[in-house]
Protein backbone atom coordinates (compact mmCIF):
# COMPACT_ATOMS: atom_id res chain seq x y z
CA UNK A 1 0.00 0.00 0.00
CA UNK A 2 1.28 3.40 -0.98
CA UNK A 3 -0.13 6.56 0.76
CA UNK A 4 1.51 9.44 -0.71
CA UNK A 5 1.13 12.55 1.49
CA UNK A 6 2.08 14.29 4.92
CA UNK A 7 2.43 12.38 7.96
CA UNK A 8 2.73 13.16 11.81
CA UNK A 9 6.68 13.51 11.95
CA UNK A 10 6.55 15.76 9.48
CA UNK A 11 6.99 13.57 5.88
CA UNK A 12 6.58 14.10 2.73
CA UNK A 13 5.72 10.81 1.66
CA UNK A 14 4.51 7.33 3.32
CA UNK A 15 4.64 3.95 2.28
CA UNK A 16 2.35 1.39 4.48
CA UNK A 17 4.50 -2.35 3.28
CA UNK A 18 2.41 -4.74 4.71
CA UNK A 19 2.43 -2.93 8.20
CA UNK A 20 6.07 -1.95 7.68
CA UNK A 21 5.44 2.13 7.40
CA UNK A 22 8.32 3.73 5.43
CA UNK A 23 8.35 7.40 5.80
CA UNK A 24 10.08 9.63 3.16
CA UNK A 25 11.29 12.62 4.75
CA UNK A 26 13.89 15.84 5.14
CA UNK A 27 15.66 15.91 8.41
CA UNK A 28 18.43 18.33 9.67
CA UNK A 29 21.50 16.48 8.26
CA UNK A 30 23.18 17.36 12.39
CA UNK A 31 20.56 15.11 13.59
CA UNK A 32 21.32 11.56 12.38
CA UNK A 33 23.83 9.37 14.24
CA UNK A 34 26.01 7.09 12.42
CA UNK A 35 27.00 3.67 14.01
CA UNK A 36 30.18 2.24 11.45
CA UNK A 37 33.23 4.04 10.88
CA UNK A 38 33.45 5.81 7.38
CA UNK A 39 36.03 4.33 4.77
CA UNK A 40 37.68 7.57 3.43
CA UNK A 41 38.45 5.88 -0.32
CA UNK A 42 34.52 4.94 -0.38
CA UNK A 43 33.78 8.29 0.33
CA UNK A 44 35.50 10.55 -1.89
CA UNK A 45 34.38 7.54 -4.98
CA UNK A 46 30.74 8.05 -3.78
CA UNK A 47 31.30 12.07 -2.93
CA UNK A 48 32.14 12.75 -6.54
CA UNK A 49 29.41 10.63 -7.89
CA UNK A 50 26.56 12.95 -6.00
CA UNK A 51 28.14 15.97 -6.75
CA UNK A 52 28.41 14.96 -10.61
CA UNK A 53 24.74 14.12 -10.70
CA UNK A 54 23.65 16.61 -8.32
CA UNK A 55 21.21 15.02 -6.09
CA UNK A 56 20.46 12.15 -3.17
CA UNK A 57 18.86 9.51 -5.37
CA UNK A 58 17.67 7.48 -2.68
CA UNK A 59 17.04 7.96 1.56
CA UNK A 60 19.05 7.02 3.73
CA UNK A 61 17.33 4.43 6.23
CA UNK A 62 16.89 5.52 9.53
CA UNK A 63 15.39 4.75 13.15
CA UNK A 64 12.62 6.81 13.68
CA UNK A 65 12.70 7.26 17.50
CA UNK A 66 16.52 8.18 17.64
CA UNK A 67 17.74 9.02 14.27
CA UNK A 68 20.65 6.64 14.29
CA UNK A 69 21.61 5.61 10.72
CA UNK A 70 20.81 1.83 9.81
CA UNK A 71 22.14 1.92 6.16
CA UNK A 72 24.12 5.06 4.30
CA UNK A 73 26.96 6.09 7.07
CA UNK A 74 28.79 7.42 4.22
CA UNK A 75 25.94 9.24 2.77
CA UNK A 76 25.46 11.18 5.67
CA UNK A 77 28.88 12.00 6.13
CA UNK A 78 29.10 13.18 2.48
CA UNK A 79 25.92 15.30 2.82
CA UNK A 80 27.93 17.13 5.63
CA UNK A 81 30.58 17.76 3.71
CA UNK A 82 28.51 19.09 1.03
CA UNK A 83 26.67 21.92 2.73
CA UNK A 84 23.55 20.56 2.78
CA UNK A 85 21.44 21.29 6.12
CA UNK A 86 18.88 18.26 5.04
CA UNK A 87 18.98 15.12 4.27
CA UNK A 88 16.68 13.04 2.93
CA UNK A 89 15.92 9.60 5.06
CA UNK A 90 13.58 7.00 5.36
CA UNK A 91 12.16 6.73 8.88
CA UNK A 92 11.17 3.37 10.14
CA UNK A 93 10.74 1.43 13.24
CA UNK A 94 14.03 -0.31 14.01
CA UNK A 95 12.86 -2.82 16.17
CA UNK A 96 9.77 -4.04 13.95
CA UNK A 97 10.24 -7.89 13.66
CA UNK A 98 10.96 -7.68 10.20
CA UNK A 99 14.15 -5.79 10.24
CA UNK A 100 16.93 -7.91 11.92
CA UNK A 101 20.73 -7.24 12.05
CA UNK A 102 23.11 -9.16 11.05
CA UNK A 103 26.80 -9.69 10.55
CA UNK A 104 29.17 -9.72 8.22
CA UNK A 105 32.08 -12.21 8.04
CA UNK A 106 35.51 -12.70 6.60
CA UNK A 107 36.88 -15.07 4.14
CA UNK A 108 40.44 -15.93 3.93
CA UNK A 109 41.79 -17.58 1.71
CA UNK A 110 44.86 -20.10 1.12
CA UNK A 111 47.88 -20.54 2.17
CA UNK A 112 46.31 -19.71 5.31
CA UNK A 113 46.49 -22.48 8.69
CA UNK A 114 46.77 -22.26 12.22
CA UNK A 115 50.46 -21.64 12.43
CA UNK A 116 49.60 -18.44 10.43
CA UNK A 117 47.05 -17.69 12.53
CA UNK A 118 49.31 -17.57 15.68
CA UNK A 119 51.83 -15.99 14.25
CA UNK A 120 50.00 -13.27 13.26
CA UNK A 121 47.61 -12.81 15.96
CA UNK A 122 51.01 -12.55 18.40
CA UNK A 123 51.66 -9.34 16.35
CA UNK A 124 48.86 -8.01 17.81
CA UNK A 125 48.78 -9.07 21.24
CA UNK A 126 46.09 -11.28 20.32
CA UNK A 127 45.56 -15.20 21.15
CA UNK A 128 43.65 -17.99 19.59
CA UNK A 129 42.39 -21.22 22.37
CA UNK A 130 40.11 -23.77 20.40
CA UNK A 131 36.45 -23.61 21.09
CA UNK A 132 33.41 -25.93 21.56
CA UNK A 133 30.32 -23.91 20.53
CA UNK A 134 27.63 -24.54 22.80
CA UNK A 135 24.50 -22.68 20.88
CA UNK A 136 24.58 -22.66 17.27
CA UNK A 137 27.49 -19.85 15.36
CA UNK A 138 24.16 -17.25 15.00
CA UNK A 139 23.73 -17.22 18.46
CA UNK A 140 27.47 -17.21 19.53
CA UNK A 141 28.86 -13.27 20.17
CA UNK A 142 32.74 -14.40 20.31
CA UNK A 143 35.40 -13.74 17.48
CA UNK A 144 35.48 -16.78 16.12
CA UNK A 145 38.10 -17.87 13.61
CA UNK A 146 37.02 -20.91 11.77
CA UNK A 147 38.67 -23.34 9.57
CA UNK A 148 37.01 -26.40 8.10
CA UNK A 149 37.37 -28.52 10.89
CA UNK A 150 38.40 -26.71 14.18
CA UNK A 151 36.75 -23.66 15.69
CA UNK A 152 38.90 -20.94 17.45
CA UNK A 153 38.03 -18.29 20.16
CA UNK A 154 40.45 -14.91 19.45
CA UNK A 155 41.07 -13.88 23.15
CA UNK A 156 39.54 -10.69 23.67
CA UNK A 157 38.91 -10.45 27.48
CA UNK A 158 37.71 -7.50 29.05
CA UNK A 159 37.01 -5.69 25.62
CA UNK A 160 33.56 -4.18 25.14
CA UNK A 161 31.60 -4.79 21.96
CA UNK A 162 32.75 -2.22 20.11
CA UNK A 163 36.87 -2.93 21.09
CA UNK A 164 36.25 -6.61 20.16
CA UNK A 165 35.18 -5.45 16.64
CA UNK A 166 38.14 -2.91 16.28
CA UNK A 167 40.65 -5.66 17.37
CA UNK A 168 39.07 -7.86 14.16
CA UNK A 169 38.95 -4.94 11.70
CA UNK A 170 42.88 -4.37 12.69
CA UNK A 171 43.45 -8.24 12.06
CA UNK A 172 41.82 -7.75 9.25
CA UNK A 173 43.85 -4.70 8.44
CA UNK A 174 46.93 -7.12 8.87
CA UNK A 175 46.18 -9.84 6.60
CA UNK A 176 46.09 -7.55 4.18
CA UNK A 177 49.25 -6.22 4.75
CA UNK A 178 50.21 -9.74 4.42
CA UNK A 179 48.83 -10.18 0.72
CA UNK A 180 45.39 -11.89 1.39
CA UNK A 181 42.04 -10.88 -0.28
CA UNK A 182 40.12 -11.18 2.57
CA UNK A 183 36.55 -11.02 1.20
CA UNK A 184 33.50 -10.06 3.37
CA UNK A 185 30.39 -12.60 2.71
CA UNK A 186 26.64 -13.18 4.83
CA UNK A 187 27.05 -15.70 7.63
CA UNK A 188 25.47 -18.13 5.25
CA UNK A 189 28.12 -17.67 2.23
CA UNK A 190 30.84 -17.70 4.72
CA UNK A 191 29.33 -21.74 5.90
CA UNK A 192 29.37 -22.40 2.14
CA UNK A 193 32.38 -21.63 1.24
CA UNK A 194 34.22 -22.63 4.42
CA UNK A 195 32.26 -26.39 3.36
CA UNK A 196 33.37 -26.30 -0.31
CA UNK A 197 36.92 -25.48 0.73
CA UNK A 198 37.00 -22.42 -1.45
CA UNK A 199 38.69 -20.68 1.16
CA UNK A 200 40.66 -21.51 3.63
CA UNK A 201 39.23 -19.65 6.81
CA UNK A 202 36.18 -17.84 7.31
CA UNK A 203 36.40 -14.77 10.78
CA UNK A 204 32.67 -14.45 12.04
CA UNK A 205 32.71 -11.03 14.34
CA UNK A 206 31.00 -10.88 17.57
CA UNK A 207 26.92 -10.88 17.13
CA UNK A 208 25.90 -6.90 17.49
CA UNK A 209 22.37 -6.14 18.30
CA UNK A 210 19.54 -3.89 17.87
CA UNK A 211 20.00 -1.98 21.14
CA UNK A 212 23.51 -2.23 20.50
CA UNK A 213 23.54 -0.56 17.47
CA UNK A 214 21.60 2.64 19.40
CA UNK A 215 23.43 2.52 22.16
CA UNK A 216 26.66 2.96 20.76
CA UNK A 217 25.37 5.19 18.24
CA UNK A 218 24.31 7.77 20.59
CA UNK A 219 27.44 7.71 23.09
CA UNK A 220 28.83 9.31 19.93
CA UNK A 221 31.12 5.90 19.25
CA UNK A 222 31.36 4.28 15.94
CA UNK A 223 31.84 0.37 15.49
CA UNK A 224 34.67 -0.92 13.02
CA UNK A 225 33.66 -0.80 9.08
CA UNK A 226 31.34 -3.82 8.14
CA UNK A 227 30.12 -5.09 11.57
CA UNK A 228 26.24 -5.60 10.88
CA UNK A 229 24.28 -6.04 7.77
CA UNK A 230 20.75 -4.56 8.00
CA UNK A 231 17.92 -6.86 6.48
CA UNK A 232 14.46 -4.84 5.77
CA UNK A 233 11.59 -6.23 3.57
CA UNK A 234 11.69 -3.25 1.48
CA UNK A 235 13.13 0.21 0.86
CA UNK A 236 12.83 3.38 -1.68
CA UNK A 237 15.08 4.39 -3.84
CA UNK A 238 15.38 6.76 -6.93
CA UNK A 239 13.64 9.94 -5.15
CA UNK A 240 16.26 12.42 -6.55
CA UNK A 241 16.34 15.09 -4.10
CA UNK A 242 18.42 18.40 -5.47
CA UNK A 243 21.23 19.51 -3.52
CA UNK A 244 20.12 22.49 -3.85
CA UNK A 245 16.73 21.63 -1.78
CA UNK A 246 18.88 19.95 0.79
CA UNK A 247 21.10 22.75 1.06
CA UNK A 248 17.91 25.64 1.67
CA UNK A 249 18.69 27.57 4.67
CA UNK A 250 15.83 29.33 4.71
CA UNK A 251 12.75 26.85 4.74
CA UNK A 252 11.59 25.34 7.83
CA UNK A 253 11.73 21.18 7.86
CA UNK A 254 7.77 21.25 7.42
CA UNK A 255 8.14 23.63 4.79
CA UNK A 256 10.88 21.55 3.00
CA UNK A 257 9.18 18.39 3.67
CA UNK A 258 5.98 20.10 1.87
CA UNK A 259 8.58 20.87 -1.24
CA UNK A 260 9.18 17.47 -1.07
CA UNK A 261 6.05 16.13 -1.15
CA UNK A 262 5.03 18.10 -3.66
CA UNK A 263 7.83 16.84 -6.28
CA UNK A 264 7.21 13.32 -5.18
CA UNK A 265 3.31 13.36 -5.42
CA UNK A 266 4.13 14.19 -9.77
CA UNK A 267 6.46 10.97 -9.94
CA UNK A 268 5.40 7.55 -10.51
CA UNK A 269 6.25 4.95 -7.81
CA UNK A 270 6.91 0.97 -8.53
CA UNK A 271 7.18 -1.96 -6.75
CA UNK A 272 9.86 -4.13 -7.55
CA UNK A 273 9.85 -7.69 -6.27
CA UNK A 274 13.50 -8.97 -4.70
CA UNK A 275 15.99 -9.61 -6.71
CA UNK A 276 15.80 -6.17 -8.92
CA UNK A 277 19.30 -4.88 -9.53
CA UNK A 278 19.14 -1.06 -9.27
CA UNK A 279 22.17 1.14 -10.41
CA UNK A 280 24.16 -1.99 -10.39
CA UNK A 281 23.38 -3.80 -7.46
CA UNK A 282 21.29 -6.35 -7.49
CA UNK A 283 18.81 -6.16 -3.93
CA UNK A 284 17.42 -8.90 -1.52
CA UNK A 285 14.30 -6.81 -0.65
CA UNK A 286 11.29 -5.35 -2.45
CA UNK A 287 12.06 -2.00 -4.32
CA UNK A 288 9.54 0.61 -4.49
CA UNK A 289 10.97 2.78 -7.37
CA UNK A 290 10.38 6.60 -8.00
CA UNK A 291 10.38 7.51 -11.65
CA UNK A 292 9.77 10.58 -13.62
CA UNK A 293 6.00 10.93 -14.98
Amino acid sequence: MIESGMSKSPAAYRINHDGLILDIALIETDQLLIHEEIIPFRLNKLKASIERDGVQSAPILVDRNTHVVLDGMHRTAIMKELGCRFTCVCLLDYFDPSISVQRWCRLIPAPFNEKNAETLLAELDLKLEPYELVESLEDDDSLLLLFKDTVYRIITDGDDLVEKIKKSYNLERRLHEWGYQVQHCTESEAKEHLTSGSFEATMYLPRVGKKNVLDVAQENRVFAPKATRHRLPARPVAVNVPLSMLRDKESTVEEANRKLANKLKRMTLKRYDPGTKWMGRTYDEVLYVFSES
